[in-house]
């Protein structure tokens, strides 16, 4: 559910490190490369243009031995890795396993648990009915709950940008009771409720940049106050239909489609879990959505062109502010949308997966990494292969991270 981004400089030495666990399966890789009509696969030998050399069976093939050494030395059960630049090639990437307990291989087509990258999705169809002239973003939150701490001052724009100064309800005591009883029984206004007994550690709204995902449990409380829909019908019919997302939904059960598992590591056995059965409704609008690689892929690219809101709309929410504690490095939050150096998107984390989305402009290039792998920790597995990634296709990226 948390995006739990781990600084991505400091990542780099830990995907040389060596993981905790048993073992996650064999090393069989499947991946392959497409390249536009016209173009050719590039020797190590021949003078190659950057675009034609990273989409090169050299390195596709380098590429696939690094990934694969880093899942081992992980432990990460499965990774999906897809990157595509148009008009120079795509690369999909499915390795290890997506069931431990029967071998099956993950598929490129497998849905997952995208945490909160769901994040994006709330935060577009929020806008969307600002354009639409149903709410404003400086509503603040006594419209829908005045008994709130700071209500008459938190607007909707915090609560979009992670500014909002409300105390995280996710702490590590309830990440935990939530990845140790994936069924448990709490609503959305539980956590809401929940939330505001905290009065005394409310921080004053617009002064800092905190990442908190109570702030989207509570804006998709309001997309549904506001559109008279649930998420799952309004997602659906303000984003998905509309972009023919086939393979992405907000899902009303506890169930994942497909034979992909999600793992967890359990500390005093050091073997993996199935994590597979989650009960979405904790997570709401912070974390819940399933998706795929290639919608994820569309997504990401929409996301940040604004394919779906006005001009006007767009360019406020690409407006970012640091967080709180980031380095002196070009990143920050927008409306529902990280900025890391050159790279927009974000990333998310739910018992059992891990997921990062990217779009880079310069390139016109997306990113999408998926490992069923996610502990109590919630640390961001993908993040290991996102830097792998990277420096095999966009090394400039890595300059600013």
């Amino acid at each position: 559910m948390l995006v739990a981004l781990v600084a991505t400089l400091a990542l780099w030495p830990l995907v040389l490190g060596c993981g905790g666990g048993g073992s996650s399966g064999g090393d069989q890789s499947s991946s392959h490369a497409t390249q536009q009509p016209g173009q050719r696969a590039q020797s190590g030998t021949d003078k190659a243009s950057s675009g034609d050399a990273r989409f090169s069976a050299q390195n596709l093939h380098k590429l696939d031995r690094t990934i694969a050494q880093v899942r081992k030395d992980k432990n990460l059960p499965g990774v999906l890795v897809g990157v595509s630049v148009p008009g120079e090639g795509e690369y999909l990437s499915a390795q290890g396993s997506a069931n431990l307990h029967t071998g099956t291989k993950p598929q490129p087509g497998d849905q997952f648990r995208i945490g909160s990258v769901t994040k994006t999705f709330v935060a577009t169809a929020i806008l969307q009915l600002v354009e639409e002239g149903k709410l404003s973003k400086s509503d603040t939150l006594a419209k829908w709950y005045p008994d709130f701490p700071n209500a008459e001052e938190i607007t909707v724009d915090d609560l979009l940008r992670m500014r909002s100064g409300i105390p995280h309800y996710w702490n590590e005591k309830t990440l935990k009771q939530y990845y140790d009883n994936p069924q448990q029984d709490v609503t959305n206004e539980d956590i809401i409720e929940a939330t505001a007994a905290k009065a005394d550690q409310f921080e004053p709204p617009d002064q800092e940049t905190e990442y908190s995902d109570t702030n989207y449990n509570i804006l998709g409380a309001i997309l549904k106050k506001v559109s008279g829909n649930d998420i799952a019908t309004q997602l659906d019919r303000s984003i998905i239909s509309p972009l023919g997302l086939e393979n992405t939904y907000y899902p009303t059960d506890d169930e994942l489609p497909g034979d992909l598992h999600g793992y967890g590591l359990e500390p005093k056995s050091g073997e993996l879990e199935d994590k597979i059965i989650l009960n979405p409704t904790p997570s709401d609008g912070a974390g819940a959505m399933i998706s795929d690689m290639s919608d994820l892929a569309v997504w990401g690219r929409a996301l940040y062109k604004g394919d779906l809101l006005t001009p006007k709309t767009q360019q406020a929410r690409l407006e970012v502010q640091r967080e709180e504690g980031a380095s002196g490095r070009p990143q920050g939050y927008g409306e529902g949308i990280s900025k890391l150096g050159k790279l927009w998107g974000h990333g998310g984390t739910t018992a059992g997966f891990s997921t990062d989305m990217w779009y880079i402009p310069e390139e016109d290039a997306t990113i999408v990494i998926s490992v069923n792998r996610c502990d109590e920790t919630y640390v961001n597995q993908s993040n290991y292969v996102l830097i792998l990634v990277l420096k095999s296709f966009f090394p400039e990226t890595l300059k600013d991270l």
